[in-house]
């Protein structure tokens, strides 16, 4: 399982988003980082087959899924910042509803509903209405939703902005476990959040890779392109994250 990214660019009204991105992705949880505006959703946008780039292809398992992006669509669930559930629909009526838009049929939902919503404890409200449920609850809802067809490749944008510290820590778990036959991509702007459970992180620096390799990489490499501007102050993870975000 691979997807392969080579020399993406994209432009929005002659504005660069994205500028000769290569990355390639294998089984794992991948963290895309960087800071508002540097392009992080733009690449999942572009890597879900969204939309398309202006320069550059994009393979999933040696198949180009921009000229054939159902070849990656059949096994991709994506959960954007905005999810969008039906607020009068009962938690089970959405999973239903969304479930069968992704082509999954009604046969493999009823029997794959009850396991997701249980992994994220809350089968309890499968028979409430969406509109009833507390923020952290609703997003767990639409994190149900993305995994109910079982994804290859699960695309996640900020995914715990709602969610409570001990809700992240449960996710992230959760997530771990998924990663050990998935590709996961997790978009944060946190790398305290995401650096205990992602395999690889990705920095996005003005819509370039500016670092792509294992957290515990990030401070040395810092640290040897900064060289003797660091004097007696060394790095942080945080301040190291900003070298490569700012």
């Amino acid at each position: 399982m691979s997807i392969l990214l080579n020399n993406i660019n994209f432009k929005i009204n002659q504005k660069t988003i994205l500028q000769n991105i290569n990355l390639s992705l294998n089984k794992g949880i991948y963290g895309i980082l960087g800071l508002n505006g540097a392009g992080k959703s733009t690449l999942l946008n572009v890597i879900s087959t969204l939309v398309k780039p202006d320069k550059g292809s994009l393979q999933y398992n040696q198949s180009d899924i921009i000229k054939n992006p159902l070849t990656l669509r059949k096994d991709l669930s994506y959960m954007p910042q905005n999810f969008g559930l039906i607020p009068d629909l009962t938690v089970v009526q959405n999973l239903m509803y969304f479930g069968m838009l992704k082509g999954v049929s009604s046969k493999v939902l009823k029997e794959n509903i009850p396991n997701v919503l249980e992994f994220f404890n809350i089968l309890h409200t499968k028979d409430t209405h969406v509109k009833n449920l507390s923020g952290g609850t609703q997003q767990r809802v639409a994190l149900s939703l993305a995994l109910v067809n079982d994804p290859k490749v699960l695309i996640l944008d900020e995914p715990t902005s709602a969610l409570d510290p001990m809700e992240r820590i449960n996710f992230y778990e959760m997530i771990k476990k998924i990663s050990e036959h998935s590709t996961v991509l997790v978009s944060s702007h946190n790398i305290y959040e995401i650096e205990k459970y992602v395999d690889h992180i990705i920095v996005l620096r003005n819509g370039q890779v500016s670092f792509s390799d294992t957290v515990d990489r990030l401070i040395p490499e810092a640290t040897a392109r900064l060289g003797n501007h660091l004097q007696e102050h060394p790095l942080n993870l945080e301040k190291a994250f900003e070298y490569f975000a700012k």
